[in-house]
């Protein structure tokens, strides 16, 4: 990377806004910190000598060179910073060649290092005999409504394209999401329970009232302690996709208000213990996974939002036909995130695959992920870095974080992509 320093300066100003989805304000669909981002970003890209268009602050686009197109999209929103942090997580903070702060790794590092690669690959003079289409998403991380008004008010994402936004070597396959709602009839001896902070997030911490004064030693046993108000459980963040790497904090409440002679064993058991073995529905891409990430009071019931995720070539009614055997009701959020998958040995898949190989000296294969990322944009959509194989960067956790040689290899495989698909 010829100006690295300058990489830093203007990713610290990007962490610097905390742009978790907030109320829409006038011209500010997700809030005035996702649009002081989304105006860093532009303004990023304008000193490059990018000629923007801003899409009414949902999506940010430029494009350069000619013919056939091929997109590229990051997404500049975040997921709440959460507890546990060891630096300040909107200040970038650098400790032994590794920087800390909400949204180096996700997506804002990542979308900034997309970008450095495509104007020094521009600025190599090598002619385009593609279209490259640049894009930068507000929304993400809660919603995708960026995605919704650009195909409803703009116009179409090129049918191929990439989004450095989850892992390398290079993602060919995602699973399918359904967030479902849970509910189940409020406590006797309890109020309701409430935690978590996104529904992609696993959750670090959740609280119940009690109707009457815990014994703490009882609580000690199942980890959990009493503020005076309520009990108290603390858990470890991770991404929805993997819960397996968390801890949920709503699981030791439930197994103690079981204890107390709650009937809450059905909902322990089939959304904690998977009873209905929903984890067996699997294929190559890896197993159903049902994380209850978020929990609070709807409609006078005690309610759990679950991040579900559904490998190809599963649907969404293999998994209704599980929850019937439940016993209490469910919801289906939303049903848009259908599994994916790009062919392996097309052209695309092998462009960007060897851009990873030839860089990094690697005989990799791609590989297929838990997570949805805004490569579903395109027809053909892969996501494509910027995590290295074996390495947590903290996605979703506290002390997210990606380290100077990460940044600079990283960079060096998006250089290389990008000319290869252009050239």
């Amino acid at each position: 990377m010829q100006n690295f320093e300058q990489f830093i300066l203007d990713l610290k100003t990007l962490v610097s806004f905390n742009g978790v989805k907030q109320s829409p304000i006038k011209d500010m669909p997700f809030g005035e910190q996702v649009q002081k981002t989304l105006e860093c970003f532009e303004s990023i890209a304008k000193r490059m000598g990018f000629k923007t268009i801003n899409h009414d602050n949902y999506v940010l686009e430029f494009s350069y060179g000619e013919g056939e197109e091929v997109g590229i999209i990051g997404h500049l929103d975040i997921v709440p910073a959460g507890n546990g942090w060891n630096t300040p997580p909107f200040t970038l903070t650098e400790k032994d060649g590794t920087y800390y702060g909400r949204g180096v790794s996700d997506d804002k590092g990542p979308t900034l290092l997309a970008l450095y690669a495509l104007k020094e690959v521009v600025d190599s003079g090598i002619k385009f005999n593609r279209k490259i289409r640049f894009f930068a998403g507000t929304n993400e991380e809660s919603g995708w409504e960026d995605i919704d008004y650009y195909l409803k008010n703009v116009g179409e994402f090129p049918e191929y394209g990439f989004s450095p936004d989850a892992d390398f070597p290079v993602i060919y396959a995602e699973k399918g999401i359904y967030p479902t709602e849970f509910k189940i009839a409020p406590f006797k001896n309890f109020g309701f329970i409430n935690g978590g902070t996104a529904l992609n997030q696993v959750c670090d911490l959740a609280t119940v009232k009690p109707n009457f004064t815990p014994d703490e030693l009882e609580l000690k046993k199942f980890g959990l302690s009493f503020d005076g108000e309520n009990i108290v459980s603390h858990g470890v963040a991770a991404h929805g996709s993997t819960p397996e790497k968390g801890k949920n904090a709503i699981k030791p409440i439930l197994e103690y208000m079981l204890f107390k002679g709650e009937d809450v064993k059905s909902a322990l058991d089939c959304l904690f213990n998977d009873r209905e073995n929903i984890n067996a529905l699997k294929s190559e891409q890896g197993s159903v996974t049902l994380s209850p990430n978020k929990a609070g009071e709807i409609d006078n019931k005690q309610a759990f939002l679950c991040d579900v995720r559904v490998p190809y070539p599963f649907t969404v009614q293999d998994i209704k036909e599980k929850y019937k055997n439940f016993g209490f009701e469910y919801k289906i959020i939303e049903e848009r995130h259908s599994p994916m998958c790009v062919p392996k040995d097309g052209w695309f898949v092998k462009t960007l695959l060897n851009a990873y190989n030839q860089t990094t000296g690697e005989n990799a294969k791609p590989i297929s992920m838990g997570g949805s990322t805004y490569a579903r944009a395109f027809k053909m959509g892969c996501a494509f870095g910027a995590g290295f194989p074996n390495v947590n960067n903290g996605v979703h956790e506290a002390n997210e974080k990606l380290s100077k040689k990460e940044m600079l290899l990283a960079f060096e495989i998006y250089k290389k992509a990008i000319t290869d698909l252009v050239k």
